[in-house]
């Protein structure tokens, strides 16, 4: 990859991640996303300098210019996350149609998990769009013989898509219909959002998140870090181990 396409790329992926905390902090507060930019402590609109993803941080040294509190260090990292994504995924996929719906696909999973982390939810108006793009590009797969999904394996069966969704959505149903507790709505929907675009490997992805968040949960429990009856937001872990099925699968 020349510097220059990499560049290009870690760049769009700041921007790309500044909207993302954008919807991350917006979305479950059910703040308009068109409103303003302004400092979460002291209220204060922010121009245009003042929230250029990764630099602003840097340069204000991780303080709001006006009431002087620290931000968040959400923001830079989930904008420097998204920039490192977008370049590993354009190694991935290179140019071709699937990388723009890999872009999209982790878009979604990051808000989704950083959501999760904060609020122990994932919001509708989060994951329910994820699902509709997924479904306009199965149509599309369906009818004009597209490459879009699944993005792991090759595939040309709209079989394939369905049988992520059905997979990904009905293994977290289950638990979730035994105890709410142990697996919500969200992260059933979120499940069949990425067995949509993951199709089959979705299983790999549901085997590394539960393991993963199955041994941290044991480990902070152990370190008495979370009480024996606090449960931990599985949204991230679902989206690690998509991000691993993505990058290790087939």
């Amino acid at each position: 990859m020349f510097l220059w396409t990499a560049a290009l790329l870690f760049s769009l992926g700041l921007i790309v991640g500044g909207f993302l905390n954008v919807f991350i902090y917006r979305v479950p507060r059910k703040i308009s996303p068109i409103r303003v930019s302004r400092c979460p402590r002291c209220d204060q609109a922010l121009r245009v300098r003042e929230i250029i993803p990764l630099l602003s941080y840097l340069i204000l040294r991780g303080k709001c210019r006006y009431c002087r509190k620290v931000i968040s260090l959400r923001y830079p990292l989930v904008e420097t996350l998204t920039g490192l994504l977008f370049l590993a995924l354009f190694s991935q996929f290179g140019m071709s149609f699937k990388t723009p719906v890999a872009f999209f696909f982790a878009s979604v999973l990051l808000v989704a998990g950083a959501i999760d982390i904060q609020k122990k939810i994932i919001p509708n108006k989060v994951v329910l769009p994820g699902l509709a793009a997924g479904l306009f590009l199965l149509i599309l797969k369906i009818f004009f013989n597209t490459d879009f999904l699944p993005l792991v394996g090759a595939s040309s069966s709209p079989l394939a898509p369905l049988l992520g969704l059905l997979l990904g959505g009905g293994l977290i149903f289950i638990p979730n219909l035994i105890n709410a507790d142990w697996m919500g709505g969200g992260d059933v929907k979120l499940s069949a959002f990425m067995g949509l675009f993951l199709g089959k490997e979705v299983l790999l992805a549901l085997f590394f998140g539960s393991f993963i968040g199955g041994v941290t949960g044991i480990t902070l429990k152990k370190f008495k870090k979370l009480a024996e009856k606090d449960t931990l937001p599985f949204g991230p872990f679902l989206a690690l181990g998509a991000f691993m099925a993505l990058f290790l699968g087939p």
